[in-house]
């Protein structure tokens, strides 16, 4: 138990010392490591879903993510005119023709199970683009990694209160998906991601009326819980503990931004609807 607490903890500061680094820095190392990021976790998803099937379509779907992240980049850098995403057609199109030659008369069958992570993985990280950088294209990752913060300090409450409070008598919350969550846990989470959001605040990383914090904060950590029974309902379909083992102790990269990737979204479009 001790054993695998230390493994968990030491993967787990590493890999927000990577994240930090790379948000912080200048925006190539942000822009290489959310692409890395996204590969990452597409192959993940694939060998999920689809094993070693239609690996030439796969790739076609991993450099779809990519040119849709590099599109979303260059375009909030640089303003490129929004004709250059119709470049996507280009992958998308591979995909199908793809399927043409597949000998497998059920091939079609894989066709949804290709595209979804265009939309559940590429999209959300292309989105980030709109966070780093302001009107003028100049970079700052500080406002993303407050968000990224707000979902790890959840994460952590969840799980503090879940174990301290949610185990032996506690409140299941979703248990066909997630034995263990519990609401103590899920309320736990809430009460530290408000407060995080709260000092996020003071600081001016999230700079924003302490209201926008604190509702920012609630659709954080309510999608981020979403998400990431979402991904629990993906690997208990395709009978998967983990999405992988990059992380040990935690798993896959899917495992570790499964609630960003839904949690970023909306917290987006609360952002940009609101005009805030």
């Amino acid at each position: 138990m001790l054993k695998t607490l230390i493994i968990r903890s030491l993967s787990g500061l590493i890999f927000m010392a990577v994240m930090i680094t790379g948000l912080l820095l200048h925006p190539t190392p942000y822009v290489l490591l959310m692409m890395l990021v996204t590969g990452i976790m597409t192959m993940e998803y694939f060998r999920m879903t689809l094993g070693k099937q239609h690996a030439f379509a796969q790739f076609a779907v991993i450099l779809g993510g990519w040119m849709l992240f590099a599109l979303f980049y260059l375009s909030m850098r640089y303003h490129i005119p929004a004709a250059w995403f119709l470049l996507l057609v280009l992958p998308l199109s591979t995909v199908w023709i793809s399927l043409l030659y597949q000998k497998n008369e059920q091939a079609y069958q894989s066709a949804p199970w290709l595209f979804i992570p265009l939309i559940y993985i590429a999209l959300p990280f292309a989105l980030t683009n709109i966070l780093v950088f302001n009107q003028m294209g100049i970079f700052s990752g500080k406002l993303l990694l407050a968000l990224f913060i707000l979902l790890w300090v959840s994460d952590v409450g969840a799980y503090v209160f879940g174990m301290g409070f949610g185990q032996k008598n506690g409140h299941k919350l979703f248990p066909r998906l997630s034995p263990k969550k519990s609401w103590e846990g899920f309320f736990g989470g809430l009460v530290t991601a408000l407060i995080a959001g709260y000092i996020l605040h003071l600081v001016h990383w999230l700079p924003y009326h302490w209201i926008h914090c604190l509702v920012l904060s609630l659709l954080l950590h309510v999608c981020g819980v979403w998400g990431d029974l979402a991904e629990s309902q993906l690997k208990r379909y395709f009978g998967q503990k983990d999405s992988g083992k990059i992380m040990p102790g935690h798993g896959g990269l899917l495992d570790r931004f499964d609630g960003a990737l839904l949690a970023f979204p909306v917290a987006i479009a609360y952002l940009k609807l609101l005009s805030i």
